[in-house]
Parts: structure tokens; C-alpha cells; sequence
């Protein structure tokens, strides 16, 4: 629990640093790639380490 929460926080402040650089603070962009993070991180949880999907 604490990586996942460590891997939003470290999320949100890049997208900070790179909407104050680029000016644009995309809110669709941020939350895909949110959504993208948590749901690998629930399936990698869930396969055993030596299975591959394919």
C-alpha cells in the first residue's frame, strides 16, 4: 500500500513540474496515466512473478 500511494504522489508532482514547464495542465492526461499505474500494479499483484502472459 505504501508503494502504490509513494507511485501517486511521485504521479501528481510530476505532473505539476511538467504542466509548470510545458503550461499545460492536462487533467485527462494525468488521470489515464493514473488509471494506467494502478491497474498494472493490481495485475502484477495478482500474476505470480514466473507466469508470463503470453
Amino acid at each position: 500500500m505504501k508503494n502504490i500511494l509513494g507511485l501517486i504522489i511521485g504521479t501528481f508532482a510530476g505532473w505539476l513540474i511538467w504542466g509548470y514547464f510545458t503550461g499545460e495542465f492536462s487533467g485527462e492526461g494525468f488521470f489515464m496515466f493514473l488509471m494506467g499505474i494502478i491497474m498494472g500494479y493490481i495485475i502484477g499483484r495478482i500474476k505470480p512473478k514466473g507466469k508470463i502472459l503470453i
